[in-house]
């Protein structure tokens, strides 16, 4: 199973990394965003299961996944910002350290630290993004002037209320799993 976890999650990156792939997720904001970022990520969770697979005791029990999982908020925050998406288009080094730093410092973390959290903190964690997508909708969507060089007003417009509109999703998805978890009902 680790084989197939691995081969997936470089074959993820590889696939974002073609020219043309690229460049079409990068022609977008959105494409960007919500879709480039995620999948570097997930291809980082890909390779921290198999890290797990192969390595079952590589994390001591007593580990908490604290630190894991801050290294990957403060990995994905950075990439959240339109200076640093801006300059991953602009310039090489930083398109390596998007397309190195996100499966490394943001997937891989999260895939081995994820469960060793308690749940106080991954509600904690889950809270921190829906402020982060609705703090980031409203700036994007209130900004009277172009905050990424790279990309048109609508397009920013539209980033805006793309992460508002993800942010309600998980709200409503987090009152749904808690009234579901109530009656004993597991999803």
């Amino acid at each position: 199973m680790s084989k197939r976890y691995a081969s997936f999650g470089f074959g993820l990156i590889f696939f974002l990394a073609l020219p043309p792939v690229k460049q079409f997720t990068e022609s977008f904001m959105i494409g960007q965003m919500l879709v480039q970022i995620p999948l570097l990520v997930l291809a980082g969770f890909f390779l921290g299961k198999t890290i797990l697979d192969i390595w079952p005791n590589l994390i001591s029990k007593k580990y908490n996944g604290i630190a894991g999982i801050l290294l990957a908020v403060f990995t994905i925050s950075f990439w959240m910002l339109p200076r640093s998406i801006d300059a991953s288009i602009n310039e090489m080094w930083f398109a390596i350290a998007k397309y190195s730093s996100l499966p490394l410092l943001a997937g891989i973390p999260i895939s081995c630290s994820w469960k060793k959290l308690h749940p106080i903190g991954q509600n904690f964690i889950w809270a921190n993004l829906v402020s982060m997508f609705i703090i980031m909708g409203w700036l994007y969507l209130t900004s009277p002037v172009r905050l990424c060089n790279n990309y048109l007003l609508e397009q920013q417009h539209l980033l805006g209320k793309s992460y508002l509109f993800l942010s309600g999703l998980i709200i409503i998805s987090g009152i749904f799993r808690t009234f579901m978890m109530d009656h004993g009902t597991k999803y």
